[in-house]
């Protein structure tokens, strides 16, 4: 019986972290049926792989593609990317459950992909999964069920403890999800509501994930001057719960810059006592939110209208400067730029109104406009409707690198699955993570600047994502294992979405442009990507977590 498709002459990079070597790859179904010297004979189809490097299809373990995923089927920006599995429901935000009660707030959580990518008609995990399986996918998704999601559903937006009646509901919550499926639990203790949850609560929740061997991802409560107590937090919960855990974009942000020595110490002392704890993190500098982000969380709650209604008070602005500056109740990374006054890392990318403002940071307006940088900041809100987007430029490549270098540390990145074109393309979004993080970190961290070896890079992006997730027939190159494969022309690997490395401002363009050099891209055995061309095939599955 001959085999599909054969993948003739490559070298074969097999995802373990050992050397390339030389290798013929056959495919039989979804899976590899056989490795070693095959002949055309043998094969109905044939890609020649002379020069080219055959890897296990990346394995993204954050991602943000809950609702972006069901607007974009074919997973464009990323299995384009060599991206065969995503792993979303990160940041303690995940499209399920939702309660009939709270549609309205989780609805505000989710922004303006809510609604032009999905109307949320489902209610439990299940029903997501198979909403989301129904009508195809282009690579493979798994899933978390998101911390914030189970508190929404049974809490709103309620900033207290939960009752013993509401503890036990979201352990119900968390269990239906476990059995759905979900192969964990996230969490995103700088946004609300997760971020009025204390550390007992989640390790609660946590004990019903360890039930089903499931996995417990952070971003944690503190990612600048609190970064060390909150992986300490990080760890404790894991310990206590009995899950193994991952620390999510553990690069500390602005604040905090050069301290990794000390957060990646606190994550090897844990593993030499025992602890499954690991991190991953992504490679790009920045950020763009809307300005309103940078607020204190409690204001996350708020419509739109109400933001800037509660922003036109003199007495509110100096009290939530004072917040900002205080930082009682840590907010994301990027408002480290607020409380350290970082105006000039603040770059305005969406001006609806006043286009004039478009690559200003904001320390230049103020200056313009001859007033206080803060107040600059309010009034931008203001007077656009909360329709400003910025760039936070608030990480430091020098910490990414040594992130990078570090055994215990994956790739991810932090993006969701998107399109050149489609319902969430007006205005343009800037996320080069979503089309070029796979290839540029190969292109500028392996081919050019070289921090990693390539059979190292291909380690982080596969295998060892594979493990901590618990997918154990993907991320290496053998024979029984899903035939996810991307093959990579090194020479001519390109990531066109990011502009320059490192960033250079004011941003004329934020290109959405899809990579060169990823001229085939397998997923469970079908041809995905063909000769440098997206194919209409969407084998993606939604992989479930088989519970013990």
């Amino acid at each position: 019986m001959k085999l599909d498709t054969g993948i003739l002459g490559g070298y074969v990079v097999d995802g373990s972290g050992n050397p390339w070597y030389r290798a013929d790859i056959g495919i039989s179904g979804k899976r590899i049926s056989k490795i070693g010297r095959i002949s055309r004979r043998e094969c109905e189809r044939t890609i020649n792989a002379k020069g080219l490097f055959v890897c296990p299809g990346f394995i993204d373990i954050h991602t943000h593609s809950d609702v972006t995923a069901m607007a974009f089927r074919g997973c464009d920006s990323t299995l384009r990317q060599g991206v065969t599995t995503h792993l979303i429901g990160n940041c303690g935000l995940s499209a399920a459950p939702l309660a009939e009660s709270t549609i309205e707030l989780a609805k505000t959580y989710w922004g303006e992909w809510a609604g032009k990518a999905t109307e949320l008609n489902w209610r439990t995990f299940r029903e997501y999964l198979r909403a989301l399986a129904k009508g195809g996918l282009g690579h493979n998704i798994a899933a978390l069920v998101g911390h914030g999601a189970v508190r929404t559903a049974v809490m709103g937006a309620e900033r207290r403890k939960p009752s013993p009646g509401e503890l036990r509901r979201l352990k119900e919550h968390v269990k239906e999800a476990m059995e759905a499926g979900a192969f964990g639990m996230s969490t995103g203790l700088v946004y609300p509501p997760g971020c009025f949850a204390d550390t007992e609560e989640i390790v609660e929740l946590c004990k019903v994930v360890a039930r089903y061997d499931g996995m417990y991802t952070s971003h944690i409560r503190g990612e600048r001057e609190t970064i060390l107590d909150a992986i300490r937090e990080a760890i404790l919960i894991g310990e206590k719960a009995g899950v193994r855990v991952q620390i999510s974009h553990n690069c500390p942000k602005y604040g905090a810059w050069g301290r990794t020595e000390e957060t990646l110490g606190l994550v090897a002392e844990a593993r030499k006592r025992g602890l499954d704890v690991t991190i991953d993190n992504d490679v790009h500098t920045d950020l763009a939110p809307q300005l309103s982000h940078g607020l204190p969380q409690y204001l996350g709650e708020l419509p739109k209208d109400e933001v800037v209604e509660h922003l036109r008070s003199i007495s509110n602005r100096k009290r939530i400067r004072r917040e900002i500056i205080e930082d009682k109740l840590p907010a994301f990374g990027p408002s480290g730029l607020l409380k350290h006054k970082r105006f000039d890392r603040m770059f305005i990318l969406h001006a609806p109104e006043r286009k004039e403002l478009i690559g200003k940071t904001v320390q230049q307006v103020a200056e313009d406009r001859g007033k206080d940088p803060f107040d600059t900041y309010f009034d931008l809100i203001v007077e656009e409707e909360d329709g400003i987007v910025a760039i936070f430029d608030y990480m430091s490549e020098d910490d990414i690198k040594a992130l990078m270098r570090d055994p215990n540390m994956m790739f991810s990145s932090d993006g969701a699955t998107w399109s050149e074109k489609g319902p969430l393309n007006d205005p343009p979004t800037y996320m080069p993570c979503a089309f070029g993080e796979y290839p540029g970190i190969l292109e500028r961290y392996v081919r050019d600047e070289p921090v990693l070896t390539l059979q190292e890079a291909i380690r982080k992006m596969t295998s060892f994502p594979a493990q901590k997730i618990g997918l154990w027939d993907r991320g290496l190159i053998r024979q029984g294992m899903k035939a996810d494969i991307t093959i990579i022309d090194m020479a001519r690997l390109h990531d066109r979405a990011t502009n320059k490395w490192p960033h250079t401002y004011p941003f004329e363009n934020y290109p959405h442009r899809y990579p060169e050099g990823i001229p085939y891209v397998v997923v469970n055995g079908a041809m995905a990507v063909d000769r440098g061309k997206q194919t209409k095939t969407l084998a993606g599955e939604v992989i479930r977590h088989r519970t013990p």
